[in-house]
């Protein structure tokens, strides 16, 4: 009888574990890193998986903020255009010199955060969607960068932020990748280990619930907000370190991005559930996917359809696995 006790429990929590969503969304990272590296082997060769790595770095930064404020019950659509706004005043402001980059990258963020407050107060204390508020944000943004920023683009960004934004740290890693994953653990710690973090889920799984029980929704959402569009400004200033010059042909792949590599990763939306450790998982398999249909030579027009795709399936998967 006892052996009978422990073989069904074993087998219960090996069901558990393979029912949860982090480990689902990692077990489909190596099935497609494994069919892809029989179909097509250049792409897992070193060369490659480090591009993957940098290009995942910096949407899975803008991920990880995307995630923190989808767990609130909100959604940022203008975080791409936070990016754009800091590649071309970042590096118009910084003007190649050393001495300016980091007061200027922290007013950048700076600046991102104080988007982030507008656009949480939008939603939280106003009540105005999600999507509308951010994406109005967003419109402002994209005309402030051409109305004022046509004259902006000469400058390179200073060789401080080059190193940063392209060098690989002994051949394996990016600078920008061992970044990503300092930032993921923070925000692991935060969302788990402390009050602020149980705070948001709660947040996000009922905003009115929340309030009753003593928690100020408004300021947790705020704050979301305002670390997401944080994130933002810094993956800009990366990018803006990897371009190395800046640039008004911005085609901005990371607001559908994020939102993709969260959704893949497990996060609901407007419903205070996941974790940022499949938001990781979900950003590699964006990044890998789209590097590979690159190879493929699939144009920008089907690649949006696999995306597209690939989301409805997740989030039909995941729906379909909660009933």
């Amino acid at each position: 009888m006892n052996s009978i006790a422990v073989n069904s429990g074993s087998s219960g929590r090996i069901r558990e574990f393979l029912s949860n969503r982090t480990t689902l969304v990692f077990i489909a990272l190596f099935a497609i890193v494994l069919i892809a590296g029989i179909l097509m082997p250049v792409s897992v060769s070193g060369s490659n998986i480090k591009n993957v790595l940098r290009e995942a770095s910096i949407l899975g930064i803008v991920a990880i903020g995307q995630g923190i404020v989808m767990l609130s019950g909100g959604m940022d659509i203008s975080v791409g255009n936070i990016m754009f706004m800091v590649i071309i005043y970042g590096g118009k402001f910084m003007e190649s010199s050393a001495e300016r980059f980091l007061p200027v990258a922290l007013l950048c963020i700076a600046a991102g955060a104080a988007i982030g407050f507008i656009n949480g107060i939008g939603v939280s204390k106003f009540r105005i969607s999600p999507i509308i508020m951010t994406l109005g944000t967003s419109s402002i943004l994209f005309g402030a960068i051409y109305i004022f920023g046509g004259n902006m683009v000469s400058q390179a960004a200073p060789k401080i932020l080059q190193k940063i934004g392209k060098n690989i740290l002994l051949d394996i890693v990016p600078v920008t990748g061992i970044i990503w994953l300092v930032i993921a653990a923070a925000a692991i710690f935060l969302l788990f280990r402390t009050t602020f973090g149980r705070r948001i889920y709660a947040t996000g799984n009922n905003f009115q619930a929340a309030w009753f029980a003593g928690i100020k929704p408004v300021r947790v959402q705020v704050a979301s907000y305002m670390i997401c569009d944080a994130l933002a400004a810094l993956a800009g200033l990366l990018l803006l370190g990897y371009l190395g010059t800046p640039t008004l042909r911005f085609t901005d792949i990371y607001t559908m991005g994020s939102i993709s590599a969260v959704v893949i990763g497990g996060i609901e939306f407007f419903a205070g559930i996941g974790n940022i450790a499949g938001t990781i998982a979900g950003t590699l398999i964006v990044r890998f996917l789209f590097n590979v249909l690159v190879m493929m030579n699939v144009p920008p027009a089907g690649r949006m359809i696999v995306e597209g795709a690939l989301i409805l399936a997740i989030v039909s998967f995941y729906n379909f696995k909660s009933k």
